[in-house]
């Protein structure tokens, strides 16, 4: 009798407990569904470096990366054929069928190169300029300011506004030396600018009405 009351009163605790048992198990997985519908950090998105396909200074249609490319081989060409120097003003001439290039020696005088319109050969020159005193003082002043050259400047002048670059050469604007040149746009528009020699900072950009 004593056995079978022991045994009765196990039954009444255990049936007395499942239903804690049930009720933590359930919250157990209450807590599990939480987590799991807890949103996981979003990754970070992979960052993406945009290529420029365009060479310096070709900005615009490939016509005025053309154009561009050789008036750099035109410079170049007439430094070479002088021998040594700075080229100072370089534009085109006879309906952009050549360049006409200036040159400044060490000296601070004036060399004219003609080069072909593609910028590979001289088709005239050098020939030495005629210059005085003031000229020459005036010469070496632009080439000592002129921090930027000529193909350097011309890039800056098409980031400015694209097209081909038609004339460039160094000036004083109000004390200050400058590269003045004339981009035309694919539209035909010319646009004259001017850069400050030295930091190469944009100081005009007007639209040229007279032609």
């Amino acid at each position: 009798m004593q056995t079978t009351t022991k045994t009765t009163a196990r039954r009444i605790a255990l049936l007395s407990a499942l239903p804690l048992v049930g009720a933590l198990a359930l919250a157990g997985c209450a807590g599990d569904d939480d987590r799991d519908d807890t949103a996981a950090p979003a990754a970070s998105a992979p960052s993406v470096t945009a290529t420029d396909g365009s060479a310096s200074g070709s900005t615009g249609s490939g016509s005025d990366a053309a154009g561009n490319d050789a008036l750099g081989a035109a410079a170049e060409t007439a430094r070479e054929a002088v021998g040594s120097g700075t080229v100072t003003s370089i534009e085109q001439e006879a309906g952009g069928t050549s360049w006409e290039v200036l040159v400044v020696t060490a000296d601070g005088n004036e060399q004219e190169v003609h080069v072909a319109a593609d910028g590979e050969r001289t088709t005239a020159g050098p020939t030495k300029d005629t210059t005085d005193a003031e000229d020459v003082a005036e010469n070496q002043r632009f080439v000592d300011a002129a921090d930027l050259s000529v193909a350097q400047a011309a890039s800056t002048l098409v980031e400015t506004m694209p097209g081909t670059v038609t004339e460039l050469g160094l000036d004083d604007l109000a004390g200050t030396v400058v590269w003045e040149g004339d981009v035309r746009d694919d539209a035909g528009t010319k646009h004259s600018i001017r850069i400050d020699a030295g930091s190469g900072e944009v100081v005009t950009n007007t639209v040229d009405t007279d032609d």
